[in-house]
């Protein structure tokens, strides 16, 4: 049911799925692999369905909190996390400073990123990874996949170090950005 909703809405507007098909378990573990379990926040920007939501709620200490960002409703209803310290949010990235504020979080231990960065303009694009990179710990890191590498260059405006892992057991094949400031 899920992979039929989400296929349905990507026809209705891939530029905001970016896919025909969520993520599947290897890139999803690729995902959170980096994830240290103690975290005290972690945002999730573009959760669709929620199969990552799924994977850090299996994976996060019960304190951590999970700021989960999805600006599709239908794909929101289906994301229907049980967990006290998960936040539903339906809303732009663009607008995570605003929330970020409005929960009182002093500062984000990771980020990880389902956005199609490259169907986001460039401003769009730019203005998301500067307000990720400005509210990140010295430590933290930016998790980011996509199927192809098109914006290397606009991670390293943001992030000094970065390494790239390929993820050839998911439909389609991605790359996995590890950002680290």
């Amino acid at each position: 049911m899920r992979y039929i909703s989400f296929l349905a809405q990507s026809f209705k507007d891939f530029r905001t799925t970016g896919s025909f098909l969520p993520s599947q378990r290897f890139l999803i573990n690729k995902l959170i692999e980096p994830v240290d379990m103690n975290a005290s926040c972690v945002i999730e920007l573009g959760a669709g369905e929620g199969c990552v939501t799924r994977g850090l709620e299996k994976k996060l200490c019960d304190k951590t909190l999970i700021l989960s960002f999805e600006v599709n409703s239908k794909l929101m209803a289906l994301n229907k996390s049980k967990r006290p310290k998960t936040i539903l949010i339906e809303d732009l990235a663009q607008n995570l400073k605003y929330h970020i504020q409005k929960h009182n979080i002093s500062h984000i231990d990771y980020v990880i990123s389902s956005l199609p960065l490259a169907s986001l303009g460039k401003n769009e694009t730019r203005k998301i990874l500067s307000i990720i990179a400005k509210n990140m710990t010295p430590e933290g890191k930016f998790i980011q996949y996509q199927y192809l590498l098109l914006n290397r260059k606009d991670l390293e405006k943001n992030f000094s170090n970065i390494s790239i892992q390929f993820v050839p057991l998911n439909i389609p094949p991605a790359f996995v950005y590890v950002c680290k400031k």
